[in-house]
């Protein structure tokens, strides 16, 4: 930053001189009388004042230009993510992974060159190429996404949170659903993607509040029909940390189950 402001001063001071430049060539080309020459000493000095503005500001955007390439400049033309289970790689070229970058930038999750190196994915049954794509983000639990591969690649953004379950795929397979944990593992929420839509996520307005955030604990999900699941709680009143723990050792873990129609 201090090196900006430094050439930025050395501009500025560039382009007073620049305005003497310009006065005296215009005096040059069109000489004038005395008396003439304070009546039309505004418009001059005007005259000159633009030129050399323009002169500025078009090499303040050629400076920034350099001092702040392209992305793609940075970054290789292609990345590999590898399969969490089986050791396979796929590579992104730079317009697929762009959308990682972009959501790495607006949560902080630290130097993307090295959170790029940490993507993992499990694939995801669906006509185009899906993954379910995992990364570390520098914090105590990492971030998950939702990637599709065609001619336009889609990257939806899941948040942050382990993969605690089984992909369940419902019945007309349209849908994947799939539990994602905090970091202790304590509370989990539903993922609910419906492939047609690109990856976006279907959150009921009725118990919404088991797909939204981590509120409770969840043992068990499963499809009813194409639009209904079921969805096994831990019977709490309150889900304090403590009271969960009470609830963990306990040896018989009360539940409620309660079914969800979805959007």
């Amino acid at each position: 930053m201090n090196e900006i402001k430094r050439q930025l001063k050395m501009k500025i001071g560039d382009t007073t001189q620049q305005q003497r430049n310009v006065v005296h060539k215009i005096q040059q080309l069109y000489p004038i009388s005395p008396k003439k020459s304070k009546s039309l000493l505004p418009v001059v000095l005007s005259i000159a004042v633009f030129a050399a503005t323009l002169i500025f500001v078009f090499s303040i955007i050629g400076e920034e230009s350099t001092l702040n390439p392209t992305n793609s400049a940075n970054f290789p033309d292609s990345i590999t993510m590898i399969d969490s289970t089986s050791g396979e790689l796929v590579e992104l070229n730079y317009q697929e992974y762009n959308g990682f970058l972009n959501y790495i930038s607006e949560n902080n999750y630290g130097k993307r060159e090295d959170v790029l190196s940490t993507l993992k994915y499990t694939p995801i049954k669906n006509e185009l190429p899906s993954y379910l794509v995992t990364f570390d983000c520098g914090k105590t639990v990492c971030a998950s996404a939702y990637l599709t591969l065609d001619q336009k690649s889609t990257m939806a953004p899941l948040g942050e949170g382990i993969l605690t379950s089984e992909l369940i795929y419902s019945p007309n397979q349209e849908n994947v659903m799939f539990l994602l944990s905090n970091s202790e593992k304590t509370k989990q929420r539903i993922v609910v993607i419906n492939f047609e839509f690109r990856g976006e996520s279907r959150i009921p307005s009725l118990h919404h509040e088991y797909f939204s955030n981590y509120n409770w604990p969840i043992t068990n999900v499963h499809w009813l029909t194409d639009n209904k699941i079921k969805v096994t709680v831990a019977d709490l009143e309150e889900s304090t940390d403590v009271i969960i723990k009470e609830w963990e050792q306990d040896i018989n873990r009360p539940t409620k189950t309660i079914e969800v129609p979805l959007p």
